[in-house]
Order: structure tokens, then C-alpha cells, then sequence
């Protein structure tokens, strides 16, 4: 690392930080501190939702997964599009139009204020572990480039980030994330660009030698991806099965939800996240691409002079720390830096909005001055921050050593709890019968099947004997799913009230006015 690496690193950090003080300001109250006072552009909110959701571990995992197996799994990308019309017409415009803080006042409406409840703890479990593995990624690379012990890495990234979210709020995450787009793309390209120069044929023979050795798209009946194997990584099947999934999650996750409730129209909702949708596939593939760069570089171009014993996540992180030209390795630090921070900041924005505005203003004390709010908002914005630099040690401890793919550290950890929270919105979205009784029923028989998935069919085996990690959370889902009807069949009715929460009622058709939205929210929690 050299002076002008070092240059790159700190001005983008400084920048960070003037970013989020210069909002500090704006906040008057929680709606300007979670929501940005609901006064935004589609244009900086499509490029939060993606820098935001892409995280470091997109950033050295994708790459890492083209190297390791190819580009298979940048096909699931396309679920999404399918998905697209129905989950932004339909869902995302029936949850716009209630004007709510959180996704969680919703189930206090179709089932239970317990219920709420319980998935506002779930929220922060799942998004408090994102947060640990999202650090665990970034000292990876940060431990390969300066020679930092993890702890370290994950300590001087978390409290930067929680500054900057401290003092400037949804704002300031929104404006940080459009700064942070723009450098962790430039400092992807800066890879391709490099290894180009290197290559015969530029990117055309990137793409040809990588081919050749299988590490671009493989669909024929060899590579796996149609069977039914329960030990295969990626089948087509489970993508297809979670079709459903895909158009309910995006418009029930708080991160992506907080960013659409600060839209000033719905109108403006359309644009951004359709642009962020349809734009994340051919962006995403700048990263994969990336990954076949690096197989190339390693396996092909250098084989004899460089290390071929490390995995794809390694490899980004030994072509970072000692290869990359000066400048340019600054660069890609900072894109690092840039994706995780985005995650970091987004996260424990969402978390201190579920945390006040689930838990503490109607448990803990209600009817306080949204003073008193904004002041415990960002309270727990610092709370989030230090636990998340805890969670990013421990993930370390957890999955070090086991030779486990950072991308599927991601899904095993996202996956797993994130079930639970999607099993309610899918059943109480999608069915009139599943009752509070039926849903708690369900969710409690869902635990010891994912703990066993999760810890006895994945991480305690071997490798070559671990079920698909594709496979773990749908399996949890389908237990949820079964035992919350069932048990719902035979417990009695629903709450009369609770069926105009079921997007099927053709109450649905007439939320257009946002007062009647507002009113059904306040006669179904009394």
C-alpha cells in the first residue's frame, strides 16, 4: 500500500462522515431521522436500494463464486424480473398506501400485536447477524491487504459507519450509499480493466479461456442444476419454487420498505425500484465477470508464479492486496469500504426504526414528544453499531476454518432466520384462514427444523456430504407453512377484521385513499 492508496482510503472516509453530519441539521423528528421526511427523488433511492442490498459480501462473494463454480448462480437474478410486475403493483403499492413506519404494524393488523412483536425481534436477530457476516467479509479482505487481525478491521469499519448514521439519519444513508455506488463500481472495473491488459484478447479472451474451463454458464444435464438432488448447490427447481418468495420479500423487508416509504409518491416508488430491480442484473454481472477475470489471471495466465491453492474469495483478496497497481488498490479498498458501510448504515437505520417504533413507543413508553423518540433512535443507533462489531467477530469464529463460501455464509445465515419472518407475510398476505394461534403454532415447529438443517445436514458434515444450501430455508417454510394451516383449521376463526388484510379481499381495490388505509390500521389494533 502506498501513499496514494492511502490518500484514496482516507478522503472517501472523510467524505463519508461530512456526508452524514452535514444532514444532522434535518432530523427534527423520527419521520426525517427513518424516513427522510418522505420527501425523495426515485433516482438516489434506486441506487440505495441496490448499494444497500449488495453489501461486501457481494462484493468479494460473487467474484469469489464465478471463480470457484462459475456464473450459475447470477441466473437467479432473473427471478426477480419475473417477479418484478405483481410484487411492485400489488404488494409494495397495498403496504405504500398505509403510510406505515414498519412492515411489523402490518401483522399487528392481521393477527396479533404479539405477533408483531415477535417479528420485530426476528428483524433484529436476522439483520443483527447480516451485519456480523457483512463485517466478517470485509476483514477478510482488509486482513489480506494491511495485515490487520480481524478484530481490528471490523472495529475501525463498524464505528465509522454508526457515526455517520448517528448524526445524519436515513438522509445522509441514502446520499452515502449514491457517493458509495459509484466507487465500489469503479474499483470492480479497475480488476477487469487490469487483468484485460494482461490477457490475449482483452475481455473477449477473459471470457473464452474462462469457458473453456467452465467457470461461465453451464446448463447442460451434467452441471446438476435440473436435478433434484438434495446435496446439489444451485438447482433451477428451488428458484422457481421461490418465485412466490421473491414477489412478497422484497415488499416486506424494512430495509428495502424504509426506502420506499421515503419516496414522496408511489410514483416515485415505481421508478426506483423497477430501475434498481432491472438494473442489478447487468451490475451484478460486472462482478462475476470479475471472479472469471481472477480464474484466468490464477489458474491460467500465472499458474506456474502465483498460489492455486486458494478459493475464490482469496484469491480477490490476494489479487487486492499484492497485485492491483497503486491507486487502483486504494480504489478497490474504498469500493470495499463503500459496499459494506452502505450495508452497515442501512441496517442499523432499519434496526432503530423497528426497535422505536415496534417495541419501544408502544411497549416501553408510549405517548412520549417525538423528541424523546429521536433521541432514543439514535441511542440505539450506537447500540447497533458496537453489537454489530461484536456479531463480526463471532462470525468469524463460527465459519472460520470450515471452508465455508462466503456467499453461502450470507444465505445460510439470511436464510435461515429470514424464513420465519417471510412465513408470516406469505400467510398472512395469501390466506384468510391461518390465525395468531395457527402462525405461533407453525413458527415454533419451524425452530428445531432449521436448527437441524442448519448445524447437523450443513455445518457439522463434510463438505461433499452438506445438503444444498439452496434447500435449508425451503424446507423450514414448507414446515411453517403446513403446521400454521393446519393447526389454524382446527383453532377456530380469524379475527373478522383481520381478512381485509389479505390482499385477495376486494377491500384491496379500493385502498387507494390513503385516509381509509389509515383508518383501517387504527380500527384493527384496537
Amino acid at each position: 500500500m502506498g501513499f496514494l492508496d492511502y490518500a484514496v482510503i482516507v478522503g472517501y472516509l472523510l467524505l463519508s462522515v461530512y456526508i452524514g453530519c452535514r444532514f444532522a441539521v434535518k432530523q427534527k423528528n423520527t419521520e426525517d431521522f427513518f424516513l427522510a421526511g418522505r420527501a425523495m427523488n426515485w433516482w438516489p433511492i434506486a441506487i440505495s436500494i441496490f448499494a444497500s442490498l449488495f453489501s461486501a459480501i457481494s462484493f468479494i462473494a460473487m467474484p469469489g463464486e464465478a471463480y470457484n463454480f462459475g456464473c450459475n448462480m447470477w441466473l437467479g437474478g432473473f427471478v426477480s424480473i419475473i417477479a418484478l410486475p405483481v410484487m411492485l403493483f400489488v404488494f409494495l403499492k397495498f403496504f405504500y398506501n398505509m403510510r406505515l413506519f414498519t412492515i411489523n404494524e402490518y401483522l399487528e393488523g392481521r393477527f396479533s400485536p404479539k405477533l408483531r412483536t415477535i417479528n420485530s425481534l426476528i428483524f433484529l436477530l436476522i439483520r443483527g447477524v447480516y451485519l456480523g457476516v457483512v463485517l466478517y467479509a470485509t476483514g477478510i479482505l482488509l486482513k489480506s491487504v494491511f495485515g490487520w487481525p480481524m478484530w481490528l478491521s471490523v472495529l475501525i469499519i463498524g464505528i465509522i459507519s454508526t457515526v455517520y448514521t448517528y448524526f445524519g439519519g436515513m438522509s445522509a444513508v441514502i446520499w452515502t450509499d449514491v457517493m458509495q455506488f459509484a466507487v465500489l463500481l469503479g474499483g470492480i472495473i479497475g480488476i477487469i480493466i487490469v487483468i484485460a491488459l494482461n490477457t490475449p484478447g482483452g475481455i473477449g479472451g477473459i471470457w473464452s479461456l474462462a469457458a473453456e474451463h467452465h467457470r461461465a454458464f453451464d446448463l447442460s444435464p451434467e452441471s446438476g442444476i435440473w436435478d433434484f438432488d438434495l446435496k446439489q448447490r444451485i438447482v433451477i427447481w428451488v428458484w422457481l419454487f421461490s418465485l412466490p418468495i421473491a414477489i412478497i420479500g422484497p415488499s416486506t423487508d424494512q430495509m428495502n420498505l424504509q426506502r420506499c416509504f421515503s419516496c414522496k409518491s408511489y410514483k416515485e416508488v415505481v421508478r426506483a425500484v423497477g430501475i434498481s430491480t432491472i438494473g442489478q442484473l447487468p451490475i451484478c454481472f460486472i462482478f462475476y465477470f470479475a471472479g472469471m477475470a481472477l480464474y484466468v489471471y490464477f489458474k491460467i495466465l500465472h499458474a506456474d508464479t502465483l498460489p492455486q491453492n486458494l478459493n475464490g474469495d482469496e484469491a480477490f483478496s490476494y489479487f487486492s492486496a499484492r497485485i492491483l497497481p497503486g491507486g487502483l488498490r486504494g480504489l478497490l479498498i474504498a469500493g470495499l469500504l463503500a459496499a459494506v458501510m452502505s450495508t452497515i448504515s442501512s441496517v442499523i437505520n432499519s434496526l432503530g426504526a423497528v426497535f422505536v417504533k415496534d417495541i419501544y413507543q408502544p411497549l416501553i413508553k408510549p405517548g412520549q414528544s417525538e423528541k424523546h423518540y429521536l433521541h432514543i433512535a439514535r441511542n440505539f443507533t450506537l447500540l447497533s453499531g458496537v453489537l454489530s462489531c461484536f456479531l463480526g467477530i463471532s462470525v468469524d469464529f463460527i465459519f472460520g476454518g470450515r471452508q465455508v463460501p462466503l456467499l453461502e455464509v450470507s444465505n445460510v445465515c439470511l436464510g435461515g432466520l429470514g424464513t420465519f419472518s417471510i412465513a408470516m407475510f406469505f400467510m398472512g398476505l395469501l390466506t384468510y384462514r391461518v390465525n395468531a394461534k395457527g402462525m405461533l403454532f407453525g413458527l415454533a415447529a419451524g425452530i428445531p427444523v432449521a436448527i437441524y438443517l442448519t448445524f447437523f445436514r450443513y455445518l457439522l458434515v463434510e463438505q461433499e456430504n452438506r445438503m444444498g444450501f439452496m434447500y435449508l430455508s425451503m424446507i423450514t417454510l414448507l414446515v411453517i407453512i403446513i403446521v400454521s394451516y393446519l393447526v389454524s383449521l382446527v383453532s377456530g376463526r380469524n379475527n373478522p377484521l383481520s381478512s381485509k388484510y389479505v390482499i385477495w379481499n376486494r377491500y384491496f381495490n379500493k385502498m387507494e385513499d390513503k385516509e381509509d388505509c389509515k383508518t383501517l390500521m387504527e380500527g384493527a389494533s384496537e
